[in-house]
Order: structure tokens, then sequence, then C-alpha cells
């Protein structure tokens, strides 16, 4: 595997040793020196008082040197937009990539995998556009069997299984998601040992559905216990063909972001300017609406609503937990309303 590597078809993407394929270039990234990653040797698994939430909390200094690529960290606001974006490209890490870091040069033509530089934790990886494409846009239909594919592969190897581990994919869009970077980038990361997330013990003991807005017996699936606007879907244990995997993925997400949109559109936010975090396992997706990359200053993407809160060093870790998990998710998407599970939406759009 590597920078020369082409795979060409979903199928093929199937049939490769895919953890190993990832797990082998990030041990030989990390012996020669092209990733940044010091695992945290005190991480903390919390029960979290109130909502029941599993919280993993650990330091990854990392952080705290990985570089910013948005409109809004790197763009003198007298620049025009096509200046910005002129300047984000130029300081695009993704467009020419590492070797080094590269699992799979060429991915049905339009897509690379490749680690991250600055991990998270250890085999953390990314589906990234050959080409630039903004992070601020839709994810395609193909993205999303991307997505589903490597999951299903990684999941179900034996490396995973005897290590009692899943692996997550993830998507920040907006100004106010969290990302870093500006191109087009969805990333897989590995859960706790053990780690079992509410969305998963939600999606385990439902059955597939196609949602409704009209019937709220149909409505997404919501974590009672949550104080922040989300909104999970089952997906299907199987798939007859490709076809039915890519028609009904992308019906699932456009349901969720149209259930963005609306948020959003409701709480006055410009297209433009509107913003959440994705997430997907094998057998569920779920959209967080966001209003604020930040709260108090503690930054949070996609992570902390899966539980899982990095801090880049000890006083942000101690600032987290004085804060309040609930309340730092909550404070950077929008609080639940009375019977949210009941809510419809009608409609409004941009």
């Amino acid at each position: 595997m590597g920078l020369d590597t082409t795979i060409k078809s979903l199928e093929g993407l199937a049939d490769i040793d895919f953890y190993n394929a990832v797990h082998s270039t990030f041990l030989n990234a990390q012996k020669d020196g092209s990733l940044i990653y010091s695992a945290d040797q005190k991480p903390e698994i919390i029960k979290e008082d109130g909502t029941n939430m599993n919280i993993e909390l650990k330091t990854v200094k990392a952080l705290g040197i990985r570089p910013h690529n948005r409109p809004a960290a790197s763009s003198p606001e007298s620049k025009t937009d096509d200046e910005k974006l002129k300047l984000q490209q130029d300081n695009d890490p993704f467009t020419h990539p590492e070797p080094e870091l590269t699992v799979i040069g060429n991915l049905l033509d339009k897509y690379r995998i490749i680690l991250n530089k600055f991990p998270n934790s250890d085999d953390h990886f990314m589906l990234v556009t050959k080409d630039f494409a903004k992070q601020d846009s839709l994810l395609k239909p193909v993205e999303l069997q991307i997505m589903h594919a490597i999951l299903k592969n990684i999941n179900n190897s034996d490396e995973c299984k005897k290590n009692n581990t899943q692996f997550f994919a993830f998507f920040n869009s907006g100004p106010e998601s969290g990302y870093s970077q500006f191109h087009k980038h969805i990333q897989f990361l590995k859960l706790p040992r053990g780690f079992s997330p509410y969305q998963s013990g939600l999606a385990s003991t439902t059955e597939f559905f196609l949602p409704r807005e009209l019937n709220v017996n149909k409505h997404p699936l919501i974590y009672q216990n949550a104080k922040f606007k989300h909104w999970i879907l089952k997906i299907k244990d199987s798939f007859e063909d490709e076809e039915e995997r890519e028609t009904i993925l992308a019906m699932l997400y456009m349901f969720l972001i149209s259930r963005v949109l609306n948020v959003s559109k409701s709480q006055k936010i410009t297209r433009d300017k509107v913003s959440y975090n994705f997430m997907m396992m094998d057998d569920w997706m779920m959209a967080v609406p966001r209003s604020h990359a930040k709260y108090e200053d503690v930054w949070q993407n996609a992570l902390g609503y899966m539980g899982l809160f990095s801090a880049r060093d000890e006083d942000v870790r101690q600032k987290m937990l004085d804060l309040g998990f609930s309340k730092i998710l909550e404070g950077c998407g929008f609080p639940v309303e009375e019977k949210e599970k009941e809510i419809s939406y009608d409609g409004l759009w941009y």
C-alpha cells in the first residue's frame, strides 16, 4: 500500500486488508517521524452524572501545534472570497500529501486515504479528495458509500474484534463545526477499547426504518438524556447491492441535512454559516447542528458528541472538567426543546 496503490471500485475496497494497510503505514510513519503522536498515559473513562454518557478525557499535545487552514483563521477580513480561497489552497496539506502518510494513493480516481499527521489516537486516518473541494460542501452519495464500505471492512477485521474496539467516521462541516482544514476530508478514528457510545446502544435495539417528518413514529432516534439537539438514524444491516446502499445512505443523510437546515434557518443563521457534525458507524449515522465552534474557549468538533474529549494541555483538561461535558456540548450546539422527539419540521429551507 502507498502513494502508487490504486483501487478502482468499492468491491476492490471491500477485498483489501484495510486494518493492516492503515496500521502498518501508521507504525512506519511514527517510527520515521512523519507524524506527531504521543499517547496519553492517563486517559480517563468517566460515566457522566445526569446524562449517563460514557466520556473519555485525555490530553493530546499535538493539538497545540496542529496547523489550521480555514477561512476565519487564515484570511484577513480585507481579502476577497477568491483571495481567501487561493490562500487556503496554497496552504493545503492534502493536495500533495506526504508519501509516508499515504495508505491508498488513488481511490476511485478522485480520492486518497492518508494518515492524520497530528493524530488523536493511533491509526487515525482520513478520506480526502484528490482535487480541492470545500469542506463546507455536502457529502456526495459515493462518499457515503466509501465511508460505509471502509467501516464495514475495518470493523470486521480480526484485529478490531481481538482488541474489542471499533472505528467510526466523522465529518465537520461549516465554520462553527470545529474543522481545522478547508480541503474536504472525512476522518476515521478508533474508539477506546471496550468503549460503548450511546448511539450504538440506541441503534442496537431499533429496526431499520426510513424516516418521515409527518409520522412521529418514524422520527429519528434521540438519546433522551442529552442536552443538545441531535438526530440518529439506523442503517440497514445489509444491502442487496451497491445501488441500494447508495440510495438508502443518501436518503438518510439528506433527511438529517434537512433538519440541520431547518434548525439553522429558524435560528436566523445564514446559509454560508450553517454548521454541523456528521458521524457514522456500520449501523447508524447522526447529525448535530452547531451554533459555535467553542464554548468558554473550549474548542469542540464531532468527537465531543461521541463522548471523546481531547485537551491540548492540562489547563484545558481541567477547564473541561470544571465546565462539564454536557454544558460544553450544549453550548456548542442547540439546547433540546420540550418533547424534542415529537418535533416535526415543516420544510423551512434556504
